[in-house]
């Protein structure tokens, strides 16, 4: 396998030369951004955890995004970069060569029997296609204080295109909605909790984003007791099933992810997703205006003035990370639309 030199963050790697599909070896420069917030979130629940965090990056590949931890994250305790390719292993043991970090390992297994065998205070899991595969096994490995990151790609199953294979997958149905981007998070969500919940543990979501092919989420792993008061949050939604309506986001939280993205000069597009995601109203699901607009032949109004129209009658209303042309507000459809119309 050829491969080049290429940097990203505080790591020189070594990555196929191949184009981002074709390779041995997966590794996606356009995937920065999650990576760089996922440093960033990383940093901020260290500073909130007592002790050093052991570290897994469960489906490591080239190794970047273990690295980097090990590298740009301060504090923290043994990293483990796994991956059961051959050619992924010995591609990570060249690049943790190259960068010499502190306590930094390569193994080569498979990420559910590693999990079992083993207890991290801190799993991502970010595999191409759908995590829940290993929702189990983190579930059993992670530490019942510790955090949480998963990655989702298999967006149209999520997303309403193949509700089976939601269902088949995540126990949920995903439909075609106007809001079909929140509804694949929020069924994505509802998988976590499930299934953290059957081993006693509490995943409390702290940080949720879709960006371009992907969603991520990031959680807290908290006392038992606190699995009650989630499951409060599932509600039965028409054609979906039970599904979690409550918080996505911890707005602290976020904020201090904020000031980690802002301090290491990360790219002004993280900046801006982020603070979208911290003004967003935290109410479940999003008013798209031009679908609306285009559905009972409204003239398309400018989406600030909308919302600044929603607040002056004393509701909630925000533009959402979710949808360009989206507001997330807690009127209803009929009162949204007579601010449409006036």
């Amino acid at each position: 396998m050829k491969t080049q030199k290429t940097k990203e963050g505080k790591v020189e790697l070594r990555v196929p030369v191949e184009k981002t599909y074709q390779a041995a070896v997966f590794y996606n420069p356009e995937a920065r951004l999650t990576r760089d917030i996922s440093v960033a979130a990383l940093q901020v629940f260290q500073k909130q955890f007592k002790d050093k965090l052991s570290v897994l990056d469960a489906l490591s590949a080239t190794g970047v995004r273990g690295l980097r931890y090990a590298k740009e994250v301060k504090n923290l305790g043994n990293i483990t970069l796994n991956d059961k390719n051959p050619l992924a292993f010995n591609l990570i043991r060249k690049n943790i060569k190259l960068n010499k970090p502190k306590k930094c390992l390569a193994t080569k297994k498979d990420a559910n029997l590693l999990m079992r065998e083993n207890v991290f205070g801190f799993i991502d899991l970010d595999p191409f296609g759908p995590p829940v595969q290993f929702l189990d096994s983190a579930a059993r490995s992670v530490y019942h204080k510790g955090f949480l990151a998963v990655t989702a790609t298999d967006l149209t199953a999520l997303c309403g295109a193949f509700p089976d294979a939601c269902f088949r997958k995540y126990g949920l149905r995903s439909k075609k909605t106007d809001y079909y981007d929140e509804l694949g998070m929020r069924i994505l969500i509802s998988a976590i909790i499930r299934t953290m919940a059957i081993y006693e543990r509490a995943f409390i979501p702290v940080l949720s984003f879709s960006s371009k092919h992907y969603f991520r989420v990031f959680g807290k792993i908290e006392h038992s007791g606190n699995i009650k008061s989630l499951l409060k949050e599932f509600k039965y939604v028409e054609d979906v099933g039970l599904l979690y309506l409550g918080k996505i986001q911890d707005k602290k939280f976020c904020k201090e992810v904020l000031r980690e993205v802002k301090k290491r000069k990360f790219d002004k597009s993280e900046i801006k997703l982020l603070e979208t995601i911290i003004d967003e109203v935290d109410t479940p699901f999003y008013f798209d205006l031009h679908k609306i607009a285009k559905k009972h032949k409204i003239e398309l109004r400018k989406i600030d003035g909308v919302i600044q129209k929603l607040k002056k009658k004393g509701f909630k209303a925000s533009r959402t990370h979710f949808c360009s042309t989206g507001i997330k507000t807690n009127v209803e459809e009929n009162g949204l639309l007579r601010v449409l119309r006036r």
